[in-house]
């Protein structure tokens, strides 16, 4: 049984007002915005902490346009897309036109991402109580394989990144054998690499020394009038189909796991520019429908990626791969079960999801103005306050001063990592599926009684041969997306 109080409704807007400012400053990712979120959490009660840290994602995502309109910057990763035409529209003197747009197509791609995973949950929650070792390991397999080879022309260095995470996973204790592995005979690895502080280090320790070398303050003199930004009937009525069919991209790629907002966004906008043969004006010159299908998709996707993590245990991009660490911190374990064991708290994050979507829209709306001007605080000011994040939010995981070395040590290698133009994101996906690959490849190896077995066994068991056929299919069908949605960027 669910029981809401008015308090959470608090929680959420706190955490809705702290994801869009955090998803509209340049540079601060929602992934980041989240693992700061997170470790605010720490001794919290659940529901309380799922309200906090599920509004803080529904914020962050829709924020991300605001500096992509206003700056011509995307705020985060997924309003990449929403800078080809969001800002040639804002220097057409339709800057008002733009943001509105944004918003509403925001409020409704997640609205639909959040009635899917109502409906969809549940079922896939069934089908996913029939996994064994071997589904469960080419579904995770496809997780950190796909995430790399959409790394957007990075596909080496992706899959670098990717197994980086996979080698600290396995830091630690053999799951099967119980063997210390990879400790180099220290103390401080015994007990494996904390995730959560290996996220605080590469998302958010990380940032803070990206951010010391950019001391430029923002100049901004663009104003939104509020009565403006309420979508207008005449251009919502045009953009109902681009909406309709990103809404669907959105929430698909949204559910292969390891993939998100960012890569929907792209794959919608390349699709539209592919579909729409009579825009309101050629798309990268300020196209209303440039505006609309990357936004509606990234907000769409959001119910796509929670439902991979609610009824698989797996991680549909790597805001809900820090998601999920918060989970397992809370005691909440996601995965085949979680339908019913832990059903209410499914219909706790529908509700929460629902508030958090319609909030962000209505804060984004009158807060627009404000957020502008945050835009221009100085970094020296916000850089120490997420450095104290960070060290205090890893310190509270145990209460061990090992936790903040391992964030500090993994914020050093995300910047390197960065400078040499890795992808981040895949090593966190990496150290949360890679135990998963490790151990169910070993229990599928010892229950087929060998290799050859085990490999015969991924085509003879119905459910494992559709999920190979999906994988394959994927990475077909994303060497023609990924092409066609990154030809904007060389405009």
């Amino acid at each position: 049984m669910v029981e809401f109080e008015l308090i959470y409704i608090l929680y959420i807007f706190v955490g809705a007002v702290i994801g869009l400012i955090m998803g509209a400053l340049p540079g601060l990712t929602v992934t980041m915005t989240i693992v700061l979120v997170v470790s605010l959490t720490f001794g919290w009660e659940m529901i309380p902490a799922l309200a906090f840290i599920i509004g803080a994602f529904a914020g962050g995502v829709i924020g991300g346009s605001i500096s992509a309109i206003a700056l011509n910057i995307p705020g985060t990763a997924a309003a990449v897309s929403t800078v080809f035409d969001g800002y040639p529209l804002k220097l057409r003197g339709e800057a008002n036109n733009a943001l509105g747009i944004s918003l509403f197509v925001s409020l409704v791609g997640g609205i639909f991402g959040l009635i899917i995973l109502t409906f969809v949950g549940p079922l896939l929650g069934e089908i996913a109580l029939k996994f064994g070792p071997q589904e469960y390991f080419l579904i995770t397999m496809w997780g950190i394989t796909l995430v790399a080879v959409l790394s957007q022309g990075r596909m080496t260095k992706g899959l670098v990144a990717a197994f980086l995470g996979v080698f600290v996973g396995m830091i630690g204790m053999d799951p099967i054998t119980g063997l210390m592995r990879f400790t180099f005979g220290t103390r401080l690895l015994s007990g494996g690499v904390n995730y959560i502080a290996a996220m605080i280090g590469l998302f958010g320790m990380k940032e803070v020394f990206v951010q010391l070398k950019k001391s430029k303050t923002l100049n901004i003199d663009e104003t939104y009038s509020i009565r403006d930004l309420f979508p207008k009937f005449k251009i919502i009525k045009t953009l109902i189909p681009t909406m309709t069919w990103s809404a669907v991209i959105g929430w698909v790629i949204g559910l292969l796991p390891g993939t998100g907002g960012d890569i929907g966004s792209l794959v919608a906008y390349g699709a539209t520019k592919s579909i729409v043969k009579n825009p309101s004006r050629p798309f990268g010159q300020g196209a209303y429908e440039g505006i609309a299908a990357p936004e509606t998709a990234n907000d769409a996707a959001i119910g796509g990626a929670l439902t991979t993590m609610l009824t698989l245990g797996i991680p549909g991009d790597s805001v809900t791969a820090v998601i999920i660490g918060a989970f397992y911190m809370h005691g909440l374990l996601p995965g085949p079960t979680f339908m019913l064991t832990n059903k209410h708290y499914f219909y706790y994050i529908i509700i929460f999801l629902a508030i958090g979507t319609v909030m962000s829209y209505f804060i984004g709306i009158f807060g627009s103005n404000l957020m502008l001007k945050l835009l221009k605080f100085p970094k020296w000011a916000i850089v120490p306050v997420i450095s104290l994040l960070c060290i205090i939010g890893s310190y509270a995981l145990n209460n061990n001063m090992n936790d903040v070395i391992i964030m500090v040590f993994f914020g050093f290698v995300g910047y390197l990592l960065e400078r040499s133009n890795y992808p981040v994101s895949p090593i966190v996906l990496g150290i949360i599926l890679g135990p998963m690959i490790e151990t169910n490849f070993r229990q599928a190896l010892i229950s087929s009684k060998g290799f050859v077995p085990l490999m015969t066994s991924f085509v003879t068991r119905p459910l494992a041969l559709i999920i190979l056929v999906l994988i394959i299919g994927s990475f077909i069908l994303q060497s023609f997306t990924m092409k066609s949605a990154v030809k904007p960027e060389g405009k």
